[in-house]
């Protein structure tokens, strides 16, 4: 081994002098951006990141890596030690986090003065087994980088190693790791015995890259193990997998005509057959306003085709770019449920850059305005036809997935397939209703012994009603700022119940404050669509229907947010009585990437995790069915998967609990607030002006992230 490294050494030094390339850092054994063992001072661009596996026996490692801030990484993992056994007879398995905070980013490789430095921790919640502060300086030279660090803990003390990138597809990576292992004990067993700790404090070893993101690695560690690993790279600011495939169609016959040429009629029945071919929108209404001085077009639709509002916009755009005439104005107006929501004002030399995928200096969306829609807003004569509603019914089959991962000490993984029957109707003034019937085909998920999920019974083999109920959202003033929500019937597999919101937006968006009110009642889990005579009752290793005078739960909240624009995130806090009439507060972290969301929540009521001073925190997922299957099958879905995943997961307690909802007003509203939605749209506006398939230098992301870029080409 050793002479092997000395000969990788010598020809990647070589290699090093001629070279020109800076490349991009490579995770380590848990995904983490490092060497193989330790933390480097990188980190992956914005809204990038890789979810993968690693296998170091007896360790192995599931994780999620990603740099969710521009300054901040998060690497969430599940850790197997298949040298310790639980009473089930599986490997032990342990959730944990590790962050990583870059407090300075040399942006030069060329140069040596200065390093990127960061500090972080990891696992720092949870059972914090592994748990160590360190801290780590890494120069970069063109494709070679060079880290030392200090570690707390388990990482013991000073460590260092280097990288360097041979090729664009292969990388060198060798370290010097003092970790200790004796630190890493279960249940007062060791994960690594006595006869099988490490010989040697040093690690190297290959990756592998593919063009289009995966990266496989070996390495020999510890001096006796052979490890592997295989990973993907993943971009939430586009297809999670790939580089933009998608494809903005409109009209490309026709030839632009001059205003005293053409015919209004004529003209609206073009663009609107236009939008209605190339976009998934509906509810399409046009006015002109022309006078001697200018020429102005109003048009309003609602999305129903795109997880993405800010795609809907700009798809529209492009379709008006087409067939438009030079208009000195163009309002667009977004509407949800048949009600105004947002309003774009653009300049119309916007349709001349878009014909010509240039944006001048930024001028056109510099000068765009985006506000809240009010009736107020409308300055065409007879308005009222501009805003005219229509009902719209849908009725679709889906396959769904349920899985449950690490949630019992003897499966560490469960799940359920079924058919999902689904109508939504979207009716007058807001109004609308959704009926979800759930028929489960394959299903591996244990709920009545007691190491199954005996605390989700509604995970059975029963046909029943997923959701269904009628849903409102309407603004209660004409500048749009002031909004009431509403909704009731079976609001989820667990609850029957009633929900109110009321927000009050300001500063377009910015910030909002307003409360909810609930009451929820227990459905019968073995009912299609019944409820329970009483209350659930979960104790350790059974549930309970127990009689209560009482059987319906109130909750309530007073809210706040804040949006911090530059991050498209939004900072959340609501105090009020949970449904188990603990009291206590709700902090929430979510962060944005156009229709992709992630984020954190902290509970804290007068209840209490064992051993813990706080109720209960986890991860906040919506993750749209653009992103993942639009890369691949080329189609688009307003479907967003939205999940709640808590760190807690094998304890159930009765505390910290707020019911369900069909859709939150965050659901509904926080893509299409005038802040958020003039950000993404501009984004996607760049990216559509950037990408152009006769001239390669024209492409401002060169980044080839997927295979498919290559087959789209």
């Amino acid at each position: 081994m050793r002479r092997v490294f000395l000969l990788f050494l010598l020809m990647v030094l070589i290699i090093t002098v001629n070279s020109q390339n800076v490349c991009a850092s490579t995770g380590g054994n848990t995904g983490l951006t490092g060497l193989w063992e330790y933390p480097t001072a990188e980190m992956p661009e914005d809204g990038t990141g890789r979810f993968g596996y690693t296998n170091a026996s007896p360790y192995g490692y599931y994780y999620i890596d990603l740099a969710w801030l521009p300054w901040l990484e998060i690497n969430t993992r599940l850790s197997t030690f298949g040298s310790i056994m639980t009473p089930y007879g599986r490997r032990y398995m342990d959730k944990a986090i590790d962050i990583k905070a870059m407090l300075w980013h040399s942006k030069d490789p060329q140069k040596w003065i200065m390093p990127s430095i960061a500090f972080g921790v990891v696992d720092i919640m949870g059972t914090e087994l592994m748990k160590a502060w360190y801290g780590a300086a890494t120069w970069r030279y063109k494709n070679f980088a060079l880290t030392l660090g200090y570690g707390s803990d388990r990482l013991n003390g000073l460590y260092g190693g280097f990288e360097i990138d041979i090729f664009d597809w292969l990388t060198f990576k060798a370290e010097y790791s003092p970790l200790d292992y004796n630190r890493d004990i279960v249940d007062g067993r060791r994960v690594i015995p006595d006869g099988k700790m490490p010989k040697k404090k040093y690690n190297a070893g290959i990756v592998l890259k593919a063009p289009w993101g995966t990266e496989g690695s070996i390495s020999y560690q510890r001096g006796r193990e052979w490890v592997f690993s295989i990973s993907q790279r993943i971009n939430l600011a586009g297809p999670y997998i790939g580089k933009n495939s998608k494809r903005y169609k409109a009209p490309s016959d026709t030839r632009i005509p001059e205003w005293n040429e053409t015919n209004p009629q004529e003209l609206i029945a073009k663009i609107k057959s236009g939008i209605e071919k190339y976009v998934r929108v509906r509810d399409i209404d046009i006015q002109f306003e022309e006078t001697e001085q200018q020429n102005k077009i109003y048009l309003s639709y609602e999305n129903y085709g795109y997880s993405s509002h800010a795609e809907a916009m700009t798809r529209v755009l492009v379709v008006l770019a087409a067939v438009m005439p030079e208009t000195d104005e163009l309002t667009l107006i977004h509407k949800n449920a048949g009600v105004p929501v947002v309003k774009a004002t653009f300049p119309g030399t916007l349709l001349f850059d878009i014909r010509a995928r240039t944006l001048r200096d930024e001028d056109s969306m510099r000068t765009a305005i985006f506000s809240w829609a009010g009736s107020h807003d409308i300055e065409v004569p007879d308005a009222k036809n501009l805003l005219h509603n229509k009902a719209t019914h849908e009725v679709k089959a889906m396959v769904t997935y349920d899985p449950r991962i690490d949630q019992t000490l003897e499966k560490a993984y469960m799940d359920r397939w079924n058919i999902d029957l689904i109508y939504k109707g979207r009716y007058y003034n807001g109004w609308g209703s959704i009926l979800d019937i759930k028929f489960p085909l394959v299903n591996n998920i244990d709920t009545q012994n007691i190491s199954g999920l005996w605390w989700e019974k509604d995970l059975n083999d029963k046909i029943r009603i997923q959701q269904a109920g009628l849903t409102y959202a309407n603004r209660f003033s004409n500048n749009g700022r002031l909004w009431a929500f509403g909704e009731g019937g079976w609001l989820n597999e667990e609850w029957f119940g009633l929900n109110f919101w009321a927000r009050y937006y300001a500063q377009d968006g910015k910030w909002w404050i307003g409360a909810r009110a609930s009451a929820f009642h227990d459905r019968d889990p073995y009912s299609f669509a019944g409820l329970t005579d009483g209350v659930y009752v979960y104790r350790t290793g059974h549930t309970r229907v127990l009689p209560a005078d009482k059987e319906w739960n109130l909750a309530g909240w007073i809210q706040a947010g804040y949006h911090i624009t530059d991050y498209n995130l939004d900072v959340t806090a609501s105090w009020g009585r949970f449904l188990d009439d603990d009291k206590g507060y709700k902090l929430e972290l979510i962060r944005h990437w156009d229709d992709t969301a992630i984020g954190f929540y902290y509970i804290n009521t007068d209840i209490h995790a064992p051993d813990k001073s706080m109720t209960r925190t986890g991860v906040h997922l919506e993750i749209p069915a653009d992103k993942w299957f639009g890369t691949w099958f080329g189609n688009s879905s307003s479907h967003i998967w939205e999940q709640d995943v808590m760190f807690l997961s094998t304890w159930v307690m009765e505390s910290g609990r707020e019911g369900a909802a069909i859709r939150t007003p965050e659901r509904l509203m926080n893509q299409l607030r005038p802040v958020a939605m003039k950000k993404n749209v501009w984004k996607l506006l760049e990216e559509y002006c950037a990408y152009d398939d006769g001239n390669e230098n024209k492409k401002k992301h060169k980044e080839v992230t997927s295979i498919l870029e290559y087959v789209f080409k």
